[in-house]
């Protein structure tokens, strides 16, 4: 039905209906502007074709005219050469005659003021009119003289009189013989005013004219007159048109349209030459009459089109309108289906929430159930038919009183609503939570109708929370407290001793050896072990104290009221931790299997409660540490000491991090030599010149760097600074032969990029590869060997030698030895300097110098301090010392120094 609606009500936009309004208008427009120019055009050529036609017709007329007298005296002249009898005698009959013929003439073209013939010497043979010829004017007789003289000049010329009161135009012809022969002249001085009285003849319709000019833009006669000037006023004055001026020479016709520079209209002139005269006829047509039809059909058509636009305006406003309502109505139906279907909605959401998961029951005003819903049934356990028509009073299981339901009914009352839990019986005779709200339901009046009740089980809920909080409280694996329970009842009890002379301490429990049972039995045994563990160590402490999994194979021990001061304090820890640590000691069976185990324990006494309860895990876990370090499987108890020693650590670390980027790393080279003493080395040992704490020893800060990883970034820098040292010593012929050796820490060892990187500095630096020798120590083949072995030999291709650093030092195997490309072994220092101390480290030392000779490896001996040690190791076949009796670790000014007064073998 909805969609039937929306297609009916589907109309055009507003924007849309607006769009084709004035795409409509304009289109109309375009069409209404091309139809004007396009008559506009058409009118004008119709003007230009009519002007020029009318033009041409009077140019005909007055060429006739001018023929007319070309003719008179063309019969004159030869009439007057026949009058003469030989020479100059004239003929009377011929001159009877003569006279006749300009007589006649005169009267048929009464605009011939004068007719004359003047003779070839310029004398005046014949003449008519007043003046005759040649005239009173001096300027007239001039261009008849140039006239007679000049051969070359026209048969006809025309003079103009420049005399103002007298507007004459003087018309001359020449005369032959009937030889050839130039006898003179005809002349005919013509009355100008005969144009003007001519075009007045000349029917004109409005915005016509006609006019007449020579080829000197001279005007002729015209008509209608000049505005403000009368005819002879007007005749002879100069007329300024260019435009007119362009083309007036030009034989055909031509037609232009400009303002008349006379009167100021704007016409459409054609302009016809007069053929062999200086003059031409000018036809105007004003462009305001020939134009006017088409004005017209202008304001016809736009009055047309905006009558269009107002209809069309009205229309579309209308239609907007329409629109407009229509979106209502289709609004209305829209919020009305809107509405009806949230009416229904409500309906199925109701029905489905009557039925939802709450239990749900209404009763009328006197409290008597009249319907239930299915979770209430599955809640209770009882069905629809055995509540309907009865109180909910059988649900009561006994455990509230009567003022409870009575407080209950008071709020129902007042307030029109009641929530709360709520102890009621099944119809099984289970005793359950419930968490009941009661609603009344009221008229406008206020009266009371009915309650609606509904009721959740709390039985999952509470069990849920209980669950949440042995998640979030106790370790899954052993039951035992986790950590956030531990630092929550250690917080307690740190503020208790702030409040109160009770001591407490807290134990840090790590287990000694699990990892590798972990590791080697897997990970279901070993959480069967760590749970063996939890329960020794619950058995082990004291009904009051808190044990607790921290993670993995850590666990603490809080101990409260352990008396008044911190000595008693610390003996009832003590005890407690030594029960630990002996029931941790005892063999752990799992299966037919038997386990053995141990644990390192850290105590930490919460003294006055000062300290925060993460200060005080962290004392625990640095104590435990110094209890793994004196030799695992027993106790220390936290000493400030620890602390700002694992400060002053974590304080270099911060600043070991930037030692290489501020450049307060340094290089000292120890020398190494040979039995007579010569140096055939050096070995790069490392220094930190920390701008607070001075020299930084090496034992203070390698360690550091091993366990945070910068040994690796030090570690480069190490090699490229001491490569770099190789490449200048080659360049000196007394020290090119000298070696570099240099630590090379495990972790730097293991990288998998590390042979690449090393490549990279020799080709970098340009060190002699075959002159750096890498000392490498035991723990570097513990774990991987046969990785180990693969590196060694990719370096060894290289030419890099290699020395088996602090040899017998550690766990000791003579099965790698035969099997990776050593070059040298070295003597640790620790057996070097207590020769002639301990028995045992002799027969070490020249264990280790048999066992190098019988391998054909080299040894050489760290740690040489007195002459004796190097006479003892000379004298069991080592050949290679290095130590405090040749030199210190020298930084690199003062090797230099030693090297050019000492004999270095390599310079041999």
């Amino acid at each position: 039905m909805r969609s039937d609606v929306q297609q009916r009500h589907r109309r055009w936009s507003a924007w849309q209906a607006t769009l084709l309004y004035g795409v409509s208008l304009l289109g109309l427009l375009v069409v209404m502007v091309w139809a004007l120019m396009e008559r506009y055009e058409r009118d004008l050529d119709e003007a230009r074709d009519k002007t020029l036609a009318h033009g041409e017709l009077v140019a005909e007329w007055a060429t006739g005219a001018f023929t007319s007298i070309d003719n008179t005296l063309s019969g004159l002249a030869n009439l007057f050469a026949l009058s003469l009898e030989g020479g100059d005698r004239i003929d009377e009959p011929l001159v009877e005659a003569f006279e006749t013929l300009v007589s006649q003439r005169q009267r048929n073209l009464p605009f011939l003021d004068a007719i004359g013939i003047i003779g070839h010497t310029g004398d005046t043979l014949y003449s008519t009119g007043s003046p005759g010829f040649p005239g009173h004017d001096a300027g007239e007789r001039a261009f008849i003289r140039d006239f007679l003289q000049s051969p070359e000049a026209a048969l006809e010329s025309v003079y103009w009189d420049p005399e103002a009161g007298d507007h004459r135009m003087l018309y001359l012809r020449r005369m032959f013989d009937a030889e050839g022969r130039f006898t003179g002249v005809a002349a005919a001085r013509l009355d100008l005013f005969f144009f003007t009285h001519a075009l007045q003849r000349i029917q004109l319709g409005a915005g016509e004219s006609i006019a007449f000019i020579d080829s000197d833009m001279r005007l002729i006669a015209r008509r209608p007159g000049v505005q403000g000037m009368s005819a002879t006023e007007a005749l002879g004055m100069t007329v300024d048109a260019p435009a007119v001026a362009e083309v007036i020479d030009e034989p055909n016709g031509h037609t232009v349209i400009l303002t008349s520079p006379l009167d100021g209209d704007r016409r459409i002139f054609g302009i016809s030459r007069l053929e062999g005269l200086p003059f031409s006829v000018i036809v105007g047509h004003s462009t305001a009459s020939v134009l006017a039809d088409w004005r017209q059909k202008v304001m016809v058509l736009t009055l047309g089109w905006l009558t269009i636009a107002v209809l069309g305006l009205f229309i579309l406003l209308h239609y907007l309108r329409l629109s407009r309502t229509e979106a209502d109505l289709h609004r209305s139906e829209e919020q009305l289906w809107e509405i009806n279907r949230s009416l229904q909605a409500e309906l199925r959401i109701a029905d489905m929430a009557f039925d939802t998961h709450l239990g749900m029951f209404i009763t009328d005003a006197q409290g008597i159930i009249q319907k239930v819903n299915r979770t209430f049934e599955s809640i209770t356990g009882y069905g629809a038919e055995e509540v309907l028509g009865r109180n909910p009073r059988l649900l009561n299981s006994g455990r509230h009183d009567a003022a409870f339901y009575r407080d209950m009914w008071t709020t129902i009352h007042s307030r029109g609503s009641w929530q709360g839990e709520v102890w009621n019986r099944r119809k099984n005779g289970d005793t359950y939570p419930q968490w009941v709200t009661i609603s009344a339901v009221r008229t406008d009046s206020g009266e009371t109708t009915h309650y609606v009740a509904t009721l959740s089980d709390m039985t999952l809920r509470r069990a849920a929370e209980q669950e949440a909080h042995r998640l979030a409280f106790y370790d899954p694996l052993t039951g035992l407290p986790n950590r956030r329970m531990m630092l929550d009842r250690a917080d307690q009890a740190i503020h208790k001793a702030r409040h109160s002379e009770h001591q407490g301490a807290l134990m840090f429990i790590d287990l000694d050896g699990f990892k590798h049972i972990n590791d080697s039995l897997g990970h279901q045994q070993g959480d069967e072990l760590l749970q063996r563990v939890a329960e020794r160590v619950a058995e082990a402490s004291r009904e009051s104290d808190l044990v607790a999994r921290l993670g993995g194979d850590e666990f603490a021990v809080l101990l409260e009221d352990l008396g008044g001061s911190i000595d008693e304090a610390s003996k009832v820890a003590e005890r407690v931790a030594s029960k630990l640590l002996g029931s941790l000691a005892e063999p752990f069976r799992l299966g037919v299997d038997r386990y053995q185990l141990s644990g390192s324990i850290g105590i930490t006494l919460l003294d006055d409660g000062s300290q925060s309860v993460e200060d005080c895990l962290q004392q625990a876990e640095m104590a435990m540490y110094q209890a793994k370090q004196a030799g695992r499987n027993t106790l220390r108890f936290f000493d400030p000491v620890m602390q700002a020693v694992a400060v002053r650590r974590a304080m270099l670390e911060s600043d070991l991090r930037q030692a290489v980027s501020r450049d307060q790393l340094r290089l000292f080279y120890q020398p190494q030599v040979d039995e007579r003493e010569r140096i055939t080395g050096v070995e790069a040992l490392l220094r930190w010149e920390h701008p607070d704490y001075g020299m930084v020893p090496p034992g203070d800060f390698i360690a550091v760097a091993e366990e945070s990883y910068l040994i690796v970034t030090i570690g480069a820098w190490v090699l490229e600074t001491a490569c770099r040292q190789l490449a200048r010593w080659s360049s000196e012929p007394d020290k090119a032969g000298l070696t570099m050796a240099v630590n090379i820490s495990p972790h730097q060892f293991q990288q998998p990029d590390f042979v690449a990187d090393l490549e990279a500095i020799l080709d970098r630096t340009g060190a002699r590869p075959q002159r750096l020798k890498l000392e490498l120590t035991e723990s570097v083949f513990m774990e991987e060997p046969d990785v180990a072995k693969a590196t060694m030999n990719r370096l060894r291709a290289m030419g890099i030698r290699f020395s088996l650093d602090d040899f017998g030092t550690g766990y000791s195997s003579l099965s790698y030895l035969n099997r990776l490309p050593l070059d040298q072994l070295k003597i640790d220092q620790s057996f070097v300097r207590t020769l002639f101390k301990d028995p045992a480290n002799r027969v070490i030392s020249a264990s280790i110098i048999s066992l190098g000779s019988n391998l054909g490896l080299e040894v050489i001996a760290e740690g040489v301090e007195t002459q004796a040690h190097c006479d003892w190791l000379a004298e069991h076949g080592c050949t290679a010392y290095q130590g405090y009796l040749f030199a210190r670790p020298l930084p690199l000014e003062a090797l230099t120094a030693l090297l050019e007064r000492s004999t270095c073998a390599a310079g041999h």
